[in-house]
C-alpha cells in the first residue's frame, strides 16, 4: 500500500532511518524540509508492506526521488510511477522498475575524508544568475539545465532553509561553482559542478569539489555525488572518492 504524506500520515519518523548512508533518502529528507507536503508542486509517499515502511517516494513538479529498500514492493512501485504522471524518476540502481521509460545509469561515489587541498583560491558565494548563467554555458548531454524561474526560485529556497549550500571561484566573473542538490544534518549530495570552458585545466574545479566536501565532513556528513556515465572516472578516483552503487535515472523516450 502506498500512502500520501497529509495531516492524517506524517513520513517524518521514517526520514532519518532510511536517509542515513543514503543518498536518494538524504535528498528525499531535505526536500521535506525545505517544501510543505501543502504545496502544489511536492508531494510525499510511503510505501508500507506489512505495516512496516519499505520505500519512500518523493515529487518536485514532474521529477520523482525514491529511496527504495530491499523489502519494497517494485511491482506496486513501477505501477505506481506509470499513472504519476512523471517525466523522470531517479532511484538506486539497484532496483529495476517496470515503468515504459527509457533509462540511463551510472555510479553513486561517496566520501567521509578529508581531502588534501593545497591550493588557496578565494571562494565566495556567488550570485544565483551567475552560477545559472555558468551552468547553462556548460551543460552537457548528460546535464540538463532547467528555466532560470525555476531554478532561481528552488535554490534560493533551499538556501533559506539551509538545505543547500552554492561555492564560486572567480575575480572579475564567476569562472567555475559547485552546489550540494541537497543536505540534511548527516548527509549531501552534491551536483552542478561547473567551469567556464576558457579556464579549464586551471585546478578549479578540482580545488572547489575538496573545499565543499571537507567543509561537509567536518559537518560529520557523508558526501555523496551521481557520476555520470563514462564521465570524469579519473578525476574523481583521484581526489579519493569510491564507489558506493549506482544511480539510475528513467525519462520519457525521445
Amino acid at each position: 500500500m502506498i500512502k500520501i504524506c497529509d495531516k492524517d500520515f506524517s513520513i517524518e519518523s521514517y526520514l532519518n532511518s532510511l536517509s542515513v548512508n543514503n543518498p536518494f533518502g538524504c535528498r528525499i529528507k531535505a526536500l521535506y524540509y525545505t517544501y510543505d507536503y501543502s504545496l502544489a508542486f511536492v508531494d510525499f509517499w510511503a510505501q508500507l508492506v506489512d505495516n512496516t515502511v519499505t520505500a519512500l517516494i518523493a515529487r518536485m513538479e514532474s521529477t520523482f526521488i525514491l529511496r527504495l529498500t530491499d523489502d519494497a514492493d517494485l511491482e506496486e512501485v513501477s505501477a505506481f510511477m506509470r499513472v504519476s504522471g512523471a517525466e523522470n524518476i531517479i532511484c538506486d540502481g539497484k532496483y529495476k522498475l517496470d515503468c515504459g521509460m527509457e533509462k540511463v545509469s551510472g555510479p553513486v561515489f561517496m566520501s567521509e575524508i578529508i581531502m588534501p587541498c593545497e591550493n588557496s583560491f578565494m571562494v565566495f558565494t556567488p550570485h544565483i544568475k551567475d552560477v545559472y548563467n555558468l551552468i547553462s554555458k556548460c551543460r552537457g548531454e548528460n546535464f540538463a539545465v532547467p528555466s532560470y524561474e525555476s531554478f532561481a526560485l528552488d535554490v534560493a529556497h533551499k538556501l533559506n532553509k539551509n538545505t543547500l549550500r552554492i561555492y564560486g571561484l572567480g575575480e572579475s566573473k564567476l569562472v567555475c561553482c559547485i552546489m550540494t542538490l541537497a543536505e540534511t544534518d548527516n548527509g549531501a549530495v552534491l551536483g552542478a559542478l561547473a567551469t567556464d570552458p576558457d579556464y579549464r585545466r586551471k585546478g578549479y574545479g578540482a580545488f572547489l569539489i575538496r573545499y565543499i566536501n571537507n567543509r561537509l565532513v567536518r559537518e560529520g556528513k557523508k558526501v555523496f555525488l551521481h557520476r555520470a556515465p563514462d564521465e570524469n572516472v579519473e578525476f574523481y578516483n583521484k581526489l579519493g572518492f569510491k564507489e558506493f552503487g549506482e544511480w539510475s535515472e528513467y525519462r520519457w523516450k525521445g
